[in-house]
Formats: structure tokens, C-alpha cells, sequence
């Protein structure tokens, strides 16, 4: 899957290389590239991050966003890998449409708990979607998003009028911020009990995704385990060089 944010920084960073926005000028504004993409202006912004992340752009409040460069940039030591982790899953959720099949409460036992990377005896809302692009026919994942008890009563409550991922809900009804993303990807055989759903056979290729959404003092809150068939979803991180110690 290629996500529509990451389609328009595509788009722009070839429109660059080819000498359309020549170095120095102005891209278009926000308004501008959402009427011209026909998305929205969060996707526009990601978008922007991405080519800002990589020094080909700089943007300033009142001025615009300026070409800097005509290709990704870097000094000459070292790498790091750089990737904006919580703005990119949020914006997976806006892309995307939820189509919830089942929700429960869940005390997590000893296989769970190990899989979750919490306590035994736990106690989690459960809420199990297929997540689908709109116009597709496929689904591109199953989620199982596991919310803390604490949560549990408002996230009811309120997920049908939430159509984004349920971390931005959790962080409304908190009033707190998540500050950290811990991810782990892995190749597995779709389940039996998933095939279905995804429209695939039993055993077919696919990534699970583990994600724990932390608050500050090593709060988890969150965890979401999603199988995503191979032939539709692929994940990539940008790599940029760190920048040399100067003195």
C-alpha cells in the first residue's frame, strides 16, 4: 500500500528533481495542494514532513515552504534512522476506514500477556477491525487493539463518532499525550480464523505488527497486533545520514 500522503511527497519530489519548483522558490500552499491532489490538508502536511525530513524543503510560519534542494540530503558520516512514528500511524488511520467486527473486555493470560508485553491478569477492551482503503475491495490488515480497562467505559462510548485510530481517542479522553511508539514488525502465516476475513488463504504470507503506545513514566495504555497480507501492505523507514560534529 502506498499511502496517499506518501504519494504526494512522491509527486512533489519528482516535480523538484525535474526543475518545476526550482531551488529557492515557493511550492504551492497547503490550500493549493489539497485542491490539486484532492486530499485533505493533514495528508498534505505529512506529506510535507516527509520532504522536510529529508532537507529537500524548509518551512516557515507566515513565509511558506521553500525548495532547498534539488534531491534528499545528508553529510558524510554515520547513519541514523529517522522516522516520524506517531504522526505516520495517526495518518494511517485518516486514509483508512475501520470496520469494527467484534469488541469485548479481556484479562489477559499468560500467552496474551506475552504477546501484549504486560502483566498476566490484565484487564483490556478489546476491539477487532478490518482495516480497507476506500474503493478497495480488500482489507489491507486485522486489528486486535487492546485498550486499558481505565479507558474502557468512554472508548465505548464514543469509537463510532471516532473514525481515526484509537490512540488520538485515548489521548481525548486522557488529556495526555502519547510520547513514544514502540513497534515490532514480524513475517508470519495468516491464521485459520483470519484467513477469512482477509480474504486469503490460511498460512499465506503477511506482517504482524505489535505497537505499545506509552504516556510518559512508562505508562502503556495501548497495544494493537495487526496481520497485514504481504501483496497488499509493504513498510519502509527512511535512513539519513547524521549530521557531523562540529568543535
Amino acid at each position: 500500500m502506498v499511502t496517499r500522503y506518501a504519494l504526494v511527497a512522491r509527486t512533489l519530489m519528482e516535480a523538484i528533481a525535474e526543475g518545476r519548483y526550482p531551488v529557492g522558490s515557493l511550492l504551492p500552499s497547503e490550500l493549493e495542494l489539497t485542491e490539486q491532489f484532492a486530499v485533505s490538508r493533514s495528508t498534505v502536511r505529512a506529506a510535507m514532513r516527509e520532504l522536510q525530513a529529508s532537507g529537500i524543503v524548509s518551512r516557515k510560519r507566515n513565509t511558506g515552504t521553500r525548495v532547498e534542494a534539488s534531491s534528499p540530503q545528508g553529510s558524510a558520516r554515520g547513519f541514523t534512522q529517522s522516522l516520524e512514528s506517531i504522526e505516520a500511524v495517526q495518518q494511517f488511520g485518516v486514509e483508512t476506514e475501520r470496520h469494527v467486527q467484534r469488541v469485548s473486555e479481556i484479562v489477559a493470560d499468560e500467552k496474551l500477556s506475552r504477546a501484549l508485553g504486560c502483566q498476566p491478569g490484565r484487564r483490556w477492551l478489546r476491539i477487532s477491525s478490518l482495516r480497507i482503503v476506500p474503493g478497495d475491495s480488500k482489507p489491507i490488515c486485522w486489528t486486535d487493539v487492546y485498550i486499558d480497562d481505565t479507558f474502557a467505559r468512554e472508548v465505548r462510548l464514543r469509537m463510532d463518532s471516532h473514525p481515526d485510530i484509537f490512540g488520538t481517542l485515548v489521548e481525548k479522553i486522557s488529556g495526555r499525550r502519547f510520547i513514544e511508539i514502540r513497534q515490532d514488525i514480524s513475517a508470519v502465516g495468516v491464521s485459520r480464523d483470519l484467513a477469512e476475513p482477509l480474504m486469503v488463504a490460511p498460512g499465506a504470507h503477511a506482517l504482524s505488527i505489535r505497537r505499545q503506545y506509552f504516556f510518559s513514566s512508562n505508562e502503556m495504555v495501548e497495544v494493537s497486533l495487526s496481520v497485514h497480507p504481504a501483496e497488499r501492505y509493504s513498510y519502509s523507514t527512511r535512513l539519513t545520514r547524521r549530521q557531523a560534529e562540529t568543535g
